[in-house]
C-alpha cells in the first residue's frame, strides 16, 4: 500500500500547507463583511444589510474566501511555508532529484488523544449586485459556489493512519476501531434574491429587516458515516513489502455522486431550477438590524425646502444585527448520479491492488464498492444534505469620526456527527478605520469552535 501512503501523505501536506499559509483564517470575510461599504458581502452576513445601503448600486464581479482548520497537525519544517509553495527551499533540504524533502517529523502533531476534526470551506462569490429602490426598500441578486468539507470524530488511530499510511509499526497487528466518525464533502451552487425594508425610522430608533431566498443546486457530494467499525493492518502474505487493511466489521452509511454530476454542471436557468443536477433544494436567510441614532439630525440636508437624511452617511452610535443563515438543504435524488448505501459487512480486505493507480473518484468508489459488494441495485439513490445553518449576532460601535469596532458571534447549529454541512462557531472583534474610498480593519478572532486564536489585517482602496 505504498501508493496509498504517498497519496494520503501528499493530500495531507497540501491541506495543511494551505491551512498554515492562510493563518489569518478568512472565515466570514472578517474585516470586510462588517463594513458599511461592503455592499453584497454584508448581505451574506445579514440580509437586512441590503436596506439603507451606502450605495445606490453595488456590483461585485468575483471574490473567493478559503477557510481551513484542524486540531491535529501543524507546520514545523525548517524552511518557511512560502519556500515550500514556491519551490525555493535551500539545497540542503532537497533530495538527489532536486525535490524538496518533507519529513513526517516536520508535522507538529497534537497527541492529546481528543477526537480530531478538519473543517474546510471555499466560498466563491460570483457576479452579484444590490440596488436601492427608494428610501425604504432595496433588493439584491447574489450568486455563489461553495465547497464544504467536514471531518469529525476522528480517533488517534485513524488520524495516524491518514498521516503515516499503512506501513507503520504504530498501527500494525492490533484491533482498531472507528465509531461516530463522519466525513462530508459537498460542492454546490447558490442563486439568491434578497429583499430588505426599513420598518421604523423614528429619529433615535431605526429598524430594518431582510430576507434572502436561495435556490441551491448540488454539484458534488461524498459522505461516509462510520457508526461502528473494527479493523487491523497486517503484512500481505503474498507481498511482504505491502500491507492488507482487514475490515473485521463495518456498519456505516456511504454515498456519493458520480463524476458525471460534476462534468455536466451547467450554470443556466433551466439547469438551476430544473431537475438535471444531482440534487437541488431551497435555502433561506433571515435578518434583523437595530440602530441607535442619538444625533441623526446632524446627517440631514435641505432639498426644495424639505429636510432629508443623507443616504451616504452612517448615522448610528451603535447597531445590532441578528440573523439566521442557511436554513434548508439539498435533496440528492437524481438516480443517474446518486448512490447511497447502508452498509453492514464483515471480513472484507483491501490490498495494494485495490488502491494503486486510481484514476479519479469514479474509479476509487468502484474499487470500494467491489470489495464491500455494493451494487447499484442495492443503492437507495436518495439522501439529503442540510445547509450549514448558523445563528449570528453582529455588534458595530461607532467610536468617533471614521473609527469603528465590530464584533461578530457565529454559532453553528448543525450536529457534527450528521450528514449535514456544519459551520464552525467563532467570535471576533475587528477595529477598523472606514472611509468611502479607503478602509483598514484588523480582526482578532477565536475560530474553529473557539479553539484557535488568530488575527489578521484587511484593506480596501476604492472598489478593491
Amino acid at each position: 500500500m505504498h501508493k496509498l501512503t504517498r497519496i494520503i501523505q501528499n493530500f495531507t501536506l497540501i491541506v495543511f500547507s494551505i491551512f498554515v499559509t492562510l493563518s489569518s483564517h478568512a472565515q466570514q470575510w472578517l474585516g470586510v463583511s462588517g463594513s458599511n461599504y461592503a455592499g453584497t458581502f454584508s448581505i451574506y452576513l445579514n440580509p437586512a444589510n441590503v436596506a439603507d445601503s451606502r450605495h445606490k448600486l453595488y456590483v461585485n464581479l468575483i471574490g473567493n474566501d478559503v477557510f481551513i482548520a484542524n486540531n491535529y497537525l501543524g507546520y514545523g519544517a525548517p524552511y518557511s511555508m512560502l519556500k515550500l509553495l514556491t519551490n525555493s527551499a535551500e539545497q540542503q533540504y532537497r533530495n538527489s532529484q532536486n525535490v524538496i524533502i518533507f519529513k513526517n517529523s516536520y508535522y507538529d502533531v497534537n497527541s492529546n488523544g481528543e477526537p480530531y476534526h478538519l473543517h474546510v470551506s471555499d466560498d466563491l462569490r460570483g457576479p452579484s449586485f444590490s440596488y436601492t429602490i427608494n428610501s425604504k426598500r432595496s433588493i439584491a441578486l447574489l450568486s455563489r459556489f461553495r465547497t464544504i468539507i467536514n471531518f469529525n470524530g476522528v480517533s488517534s488511530s485513524l488520524a495516524n493512519l491518514i498521516r503515516l499510511g499503512t506501513d507503520t509499526l504504530l498501527l500494525k497487528n492490533q484491533d482498531l476501531t472507528i465509531a461516530n466518525t463522519t466525513l462530508n464533502v459537498n460542492c454546490y451552487g447558490e442563486l439568491g434574491l434578497s429583499y430588505g425594508q426599513i420598518l421604523k425610522d423614528d429619529d433615535e430608533d431605526f429598524i430594518k429587516i431582510g430576507i434572502t431566498l436561495k435556490r441551491v443546486v448540488g454539484i458534488f457530494n461524498a459522505h461516509v458515516n462510520f457508526l461502528d467499525a473494527n479493523y487491523n493492518i497486517k503484512n500481505d502474505p503474498l507481498e511482504r513489502s505491502k500491507q492488507i487493511l482487514q475490515v473485521n466489521s463495518l456498519q456505516a452509511e456511504f454515498g456519493y455522486t458520480t463524476e458525471d454530476a460534476f462534468k455536466n454542471t451547467k450554470p443556466t436557468i433551466p439547469w438551476i431550477f430544473g431537475n438535471q443536477a444531482a440534487g437541488n433544494g431551497w435555502g433561506i436567510d433571515l435578518g434583523f438590524i437595530y440602530e441607535y441614532r442619538p444625533e441623526v439630525r446632524k446627517y440631514t440636508y435641505v432639498e426644495k425646502g424639505i429636510h432629508k437624511l443623507d443616504p451616504s452617511k452612517n448615522k448610528y452610535k451603535f447597531k445590532v444585527g441578528i440573523s439566521i443563515l442557511d436554513i434548508g438543504g439539498i435533496n440528492f435524488n437524481n438516480p443517474a448520479y446518486v448512490r447511497n448505501w447502508d452498509i453492514a459487512v464483515k471480513n472484507k480486505a483491501f490490498n495494494s491492488a485495490n488502491v494503486s493507480k486510481i484514476k479519479g473518484t469514479d474509479d476509487a468508489t468502484k474499487r470500494i464498492n467491489s470489495v464491500l459488494e455494493l451494487t447499484d441495485e442495492k443503492s437507495t439513490n436518495n439522501f439529503t444534505a442540510g445547509l450549514p445553518t448558523s445563528f449570528q449576532i453582529n455588534f458595530d460601535y461607532h467610536l468617533r469620526d471614521n473609527f469603528f469596532i465590530n464584533s461578530l458571534w457565529v454559532q453553528g447549529l448543525r450536529r457534527n456527527n450528521s450528514l449535514n454541512m456544519s459551520m464552525p462557531s467563532s467570535v471576533s472583534v475587528t477595529p477598523r478605520w472606514e472611509g468611502k474610498w479607503i478602509e483598514v480593519g484588523m480582526p482578532f478572532a477565536l475560530l474553529d469552535n473557539f479553539d484557535s486564536f488568530t488575527f489578521g489585517i484587511g484593506a480596501r482602496v476604492g472598489p478593491m
